[in-house]
């Protein structure tokens, strides 16, 4: 099993049927990426002051919607650790039994904005999470 995290739905996120927007299932794989980065001690502080392996951007998102989230509550999201390069990491996640998908990272160097290899720590803390997995 991957890094599980129970993510707030409220009321306002939910769209004119009801349902949770598609767009909010984003915010709520962002949020559990940034809980497990904060489970391993990677702390979200001032931009200059961030860990460099928190330096990084989106490159991809896939998500397919499998059943609609129809009230407020918590969304189970669950993080596994897919694929890592040399600069790019992929990860899938699946939101109950509502979404499920992959996000690609890429991280990128703070002063260039040019991508950038992972550190040791990185990529021994997404082995651990590959291999919890089973």
């Amino acid at each position: 099993m991957g890094f599980l995290w129970d993510s707030p739905v409220y009321f306002d996120e939910l769209d004119l049927n009801g349902t949770l927007h598609n767009s909010r299932f984003a915010v709520h794989v962002e949020r559990a990426q940034s809980a497990l980065f904060e489970q391993l001690g990677k702390r979200w502080t001032a931009y200059a002051d961030r860990d460099p392996d928190l330096h990084y951007v989106v490159r991809e998102l896939h998500v397919e919607f499998l059943a609609a989230f129809a009230a407020p509550g918590l969304l189970p999201v669950e993080i596994t650790a897919e694929h890592i390069g040399t600069t790019s990491a992929r990860y899938g996640f699946r939101c109950g039994h509502y979404a499920t998908g992959y996000r690609v990272i890429v991280k990128i160097d703070r002063e260039t904005g040019e991508p950038a290899p992972w550190s040791d720590w990185y990529r021994k803390a997404f082995v651990e999470l590959h291999r919890a997995q089973g």
